[in-house]
């Protein structure tokens, strides 16, 4: 597979390291005819643009990839896309992805590692936190794509990305209408039940909280609970606990392994599966179970789709 910035002549000579998450969109060459068979086209070409803003033109499915980031390698299996893998991260955790070499972390990865893995698409976060990576990925004619997964129309735009990038369009459209048809049926579940005040705590000492523009404060909001920071400075940002209670929340929501402050543990306090981090797929499961800590009821699964089945 080749991937080449828009408006490069020449081609990308060296072996690809870096991949994480596609922009949608459709090849302006494809006509409406085809659309429907692309999932079975092969060495497709497409350009996609990342969430860097660069553009580049790829030929598609990719043969080998490498995820920088945990959320995409989840997103990349669910395609189907899973065998065409071949590094992880150290928060890879999955027991299936065991086997796989892990380059690290998804920020600052080791680029020795990278670079023995020869892949043909390398996927990675975009952010202040490591241009580094990009930097070097540019020195070695090694083809990246930027993603930055903070809200859930960026995951949704993700999963189009990736499919757009693998040739699975038509997958990626059906994963997204089991993630709304999930996320729509816990909005249901919670309509018309109290709002408590809530406040998400990450962790931290002081403690970390959820902030607006975020994919977990959509879930909060989703899942009938009031974000006593929404609006509130960066996506997540640490506050002292003196403001925590100042704004005198009802409920206090931390994952399963996060050390809170122990005044904090005087408040009501619920706890939730790490998962719920995720910003991926997940993100359904993630509204579900937020749903069942905040009111304290079970919230059923969504019946599947009509002819058809859940993955």
């Amino acid at each position: 597979m080749r991937l080449l910035p828009a408006g490069w002549t020449r081609p990308a000579l060296l072996p690809l390291l870096l991949s994480f998450l596609l922009l949608s969109g459709c090849d302006p060459s494809e006509s409406p005819e085809d659309a429907p068979f692309r999932d079975s086209v092969p060495d497709s070409r497409v350009e996609v643009t990342d969430d860097a803003g660069r553009s580049w033109t790829l030929e598609v499915p990719p043969g080998r990839i490498v995820s920088l980031v945990p959320s995409a390698t989840n997103i990349l299996r669910a395609l189907g896309q899973g065998d065409r893998i071949v590094g992880r991260t150290d928060y890879d955790d999955d027991p299936e992805l065991a086997h796989l070499p892990s380059v690290g972390g998804g920020l600052h990865p080791s680029q020795e590692v990278l670079l023995s893995l020869e892949p043909d698409l390398v996927i990675r976060f975009e952010g202040e936190s490591d241009r580094a990576t990009g930097e070097r990925l540019d020195r070695h004619g090694i083809p990246h794509l930027a993603v930055r997964p903070d809200t859930v129309g960026d995951i949704r735009r993700i999963v189009r990305l990736l499919a757009q990038a693998t040739g699975t369009e038509e997958a990626g459209e059906a994963l997204l209408r089991d993630m709304d048809l999930e996320l729509r049926a816990v909005a249901d579940a919670v309509d018309g039940l109290d709002r408590p005040r809530t406040v998400f705590v990450l962790g931290g000492d002081p403690p970390w909280v959820v902030g607006s523009d975020t994919f977990l404060h959509e879930l909060l909001e989703l899942a009938g609970a009031e974000n006593i920071f929404a609006g509130e400075g960066p996506l997540y940002s640490p506050v002292a606990v003196e403001e925590i209670l100042r704004r005198d929340p009802e409920l206090v929501l931390a994952t399963r392994s996060a050390r809170i402050p122990g005044i904090l543990e005087r408040l009501p306090v619920r706890r939730v599966p790490d998962q719920v981090q995720a910003p991926g797929l997940e993100v359904s499961a993630s509204a579900r179970a937020l749903a069942e800590a905040i009111h304290g009821t079970e919230v059923t699964r969504a019946p599947a789709p009509q002819g058809g089945v859940r993955p």
